[in-house]
């Protein structure tokens, strides 16, 4: 059973990751990569005496990208004997969606000095993010495209 877990959490962690292969969400994936590079170069966030330790943290956001997959896991819809998705599991994706947004908010408002470069770098996380929360609406809702 374990297994089977393993295999479905890698096999929707690439299908979120090819979430950024579709055209608008790719373009804002290039756009805030490009964002980030140029606000990296001209703010010099890691040179700066402004830079904490902490900030490394910001990092932690990626887990709200395995958070939404393990909501998807734990809460699958069968297609075949469809249902309406479960009101737990609109829940926790739910929360998974706000604690992500907010998170990138926090982490913005944080950075005082380089908040462009933090804009730029939640911009990035947001997108990845946002491809494992639509495999898991998918997952949840039991409507996959």
């Amino acid at each position: 059973m374990e297994r089977f877990h393993l295999d479905a959490a890698l096999l929707y962690s690439e299908w979120a990751f090819e979430f950024l292969l579709l055209p608008p969400i790719s373009a804002l994936f290039v756009g805030a990569a490009i964002s980030s590079v140029w606000a990296g170069l001209y703010q010099r966030p890691f040179r700066k005496h402004l830079w904490k330790r902490h900030y490394a943290l910001v990092l932690t956001h990626f887990s709200f990208f395995a958070a939404a997959i393990v909501v998807g896991l734990l809460w699958v819809n069968d297609p075949r004997n469809h249902h309406p998705a479960s009101r737990v599991a609109t829940f926790w994706l739910d929360a998974v969606i706000c604690g992500s947004l907010a998170s990138c908010i926090i982490w913005t408002w944080q950075m005082k000095g380089f908040r462009w470069f933090a804009a730029s770098l939640m911009v990035l996380a947001e997108v990845i993010t946002f491809g494992a929360i639509f495999v898991a609406g998918m997952s949840i809702s039991g409507d996959w495209l």
